[in-house]
């Protein structure tokens, strides 16, 4: 009995608070508590935008330092590798005994149709039509096209007009005429069949050229066209330096056309 009259208690009890609850009688209660509760809740919540911000503003930080980084870190490989290109020119110039003039590549034009450089050097530092052109270990890229007072034109050796007098490095010989496709390749033509042309041999200047010295490196053999009864045979050339990324080079001139101090 006992038992049974504490659940029947229980359960008036359960159902005096619902009562209670749907006649809204708990409301204040509960608006009390918000009320109370208000405060503490914008103060977390305060709390967590400034958290927010603070986290926001050092990522952008971080970013700007990263992006700085990778600037600086392209800028030294730049002068890494434009002090690298220099020493090579400077030490195959000491060996070679050559005049020249060192310079900047400053425009380009390698669209297909033609293959032309264009250089902070001119008239005023003794550049002539017809110059060599060389890039680091003295690689012969093309010819002094066209001067201006203070800025020259080189024609590549891969462009539709040039023509340059070529030879083997074996024998030193001349054995053909390269000329320039506008492809980013050369064709070496006029190569007597007696010639015996393997790929990958090693193309150099003729030294015929009053302007062009000879045993100047230009590129090596790709593949060769021609029959053994024909009397001339043809070779595609690859030059041995990629020709749309050259940055500095030198221009060999006479001693005499040095200017003066």
């Amino acid at each position: 009995m006992n038992s049974s009259f504490r659940w029947l208690w229980l359960l008036a009890a359960v159902v005096v608070v619902a009562v209670l609850a749907l006649a809204g009688l708990f409301r204040p209660i509960g608006e009390a508590s918000r009320f109370a509760s208000l405060p503490v809740i914008r103060l977390v919540s305060g709390w967590s935008s400034a958290t927010t911000d603070v986290v926001d503003a050092r990522i952008k930080e971080l970013d700007a330092r990263v992006a700085t980084l990778a600037v600086d870190y392209v800028r030294l490989k730049a002068l890494e590798e434009e002090n690298r290109t220099l020493r090579a020119q400077a030490k195959f110039l000491d060996r070679s005994g050559y005049d020249s003039v060192g310079a900047r590549v400053i425009g380009r034009d390698v669209s297909g149709k033609r293959a032309l450089l264009t250089i902070d050097r001119g008239r005023e530092d003794s550049l002539e039509i017809g110059q060599a052109v060389i890039t680091d270990q003295g690689v012969f890229i093309g010819k002094i096209s066209q001067i201006l007072d203070r800025v020259a034109t080189v024609e590549l050796v891969t462009d539709p007009r040039s023509r340059v007098a070529a030879s083997l490095q074996a024998d030193g010989q001349l054995a053909g005429i390269i000329e320039g496709r506008g492809n980013g390749a050369g064709v070496l033509t006029y190569i007597p069949s007696s010639e015996s042309l393997v790929a990958d041999q090693l193309i150099v200047t003729a030294g015929t050229e009053d302007k062009v010295p000879g045993n100047l490196p230009i590129g090596v053999v790709n593949t060769v066209e021609g029959k053994p009864t024909d009397p001339f045979m043809n070779a595609t050339i690859e030059p041995i330096v990629s020709l749309d990324r050259v940055v500095f080079v030198s221009v060999l001139r006479p001693t005499a056309l040095r200017p003066r101090l």
